[in-house]
């Protein structure tokens, strides 16, 4: 009996520490929703040196130009989830989290979408490839330093994400090799690619054309082309050449 007591006693105590929990998890929310917004703390990622959006341009996103009061409304009335899911429709945003504190600050800390490659066109406007695929259009306010991609494709391309296609995840590809590779970032410049998917690429320190061909057998290219510009060059003279190939399996063509 008085182990049966004693159960019965530990189970009220846990019961009275979890009503007390939820009460006090209840109360906090009720103080949170009874403050007003004070303040709005912007915090934008700028770790890429991207500085496509600003504080000023945020504030003009949440209060539709000024036409929607924040500061000074009731956190209660604020819909943290909704705010973010507009930040979200600019595509220079890759990420937004929105949150609120006890000293009545509305902090809202971005992520900015980090361009990679820039699509030039002659038939549309130029735009920018995302390291997550997104094509993005250009931006009024900052220009970034990125590889080209010109011809056929560039002129064509109608996407939202170039993931939308076999070739595009291939390229995707391609683009993240290059991203990744420090000699390889610092040497290419630029990538004309045709209306069947054949790439060419141009560089920053000699006068080759390179022909890549479609983006496969990616590693195994490169491979092919560190042999021409660590041991072929040198050797040969850096203006030795117009043109190399590496699209074809197994082998270098050097003209």
């Amino acid at each position: 009996m008085k182990l049966k007591l004693k159960k019965i006693g530990n189970i009220t105590k846990v019961a009275g520490l979890i009503i007390l929990i939820f009460g006090s998890i209840g109360l906090v929310e009720k103080q949170y929703g009874a403050r007003i917004c004070s303040s709005i703390h912007v915090e934008i990622d700028n770790q890429h040196k991207n500085y496509f959006i600003s504080e000023s341009d945020i504030i003009d996103l949440i209060t539709d130009g000024g036409e929607q009061r924040i500061v000074g409304e009731l956190f209660s009335d604020l819909k943290l989830r909704a705010i973010e899911k507009e930040l979200l429709k600019t595509k220079f945003i890759q990420n937004a989290e929105v949150f609120k504190d006890l000293g009545g600050n509305l902090t809202i800390k971005i992520n900015q979408s980090r361009p990679i490659a820039r699509l030039i066109s002659q038939k549309m406007n130029d735009r920018y490839i995302s390291n997550q695929g997104e094509v993005l259009p250009l931006s009024k306010r900052y220009t970034a330093r990125v590889l080209i991609i010109d011809g056929a494709y560039a002129d064509n391309a109608k996407l939202y994400s170039l993931y939308e296609s076999e070739y595009g995840k291939s390229l995707m590809e391609l683009l993240h090799f290059i991203e990744r590779d420090p000699f390889w970032k610092a040497q290419i410049a630029q990538l004309s690619i045709d209306k069947k998917g054949d790439i060419r690429m141009y560089t920053q320190v000699s006068k080759q054309e390179v022909e890549f061909g479609k983006p496969e057998n990616i590693e195994e290219k490169f491979m092919k082309l560190k042999i021409f510009y660590k041991d072929i060059l040198p050797a040969k003279g850096w203006n030795s050449y117009e043109r190399v190939s590496v699209k074809f399996n197994h082998q270098i063509v050097c003209e």
